[in-house]
């Protein structure tokens, strides 16, 4: 079985009503397509920052190819 990793990059409206960019990454694993969160781990040193978040956003996003259009 093949898995493969992609990602869909879109924009929101934060509660400002400022835009935002988003991506988010999926999993191929035969038919489905499963949604992967990257998770955001708070840490009491850094005052409740993940030092750590962008850097495996960073490597997500340079292993992914773009998630193709839904062909209906």
């Amino acid at each position: 079985m093949t898995i493969e990793l992609f990602k869909k990059e879109g924009s929101y409206k934060d509660k400002n009503g400022n835009d935002k960019k988003s991506t988010n990454f999926y999993l191929r694993c035969g038919s489905e397509l499963i949604p992967v969160r990257v998770p955001y781990f708070p840490n009491e040193k850094c005052e409740g920052r993940d030092p750590q978040y962008q850097s495996r956003l960073a490597v997500l996003s340079s292993f992914a190819s773009v998630l193709p259009e839904k062909n209906t």
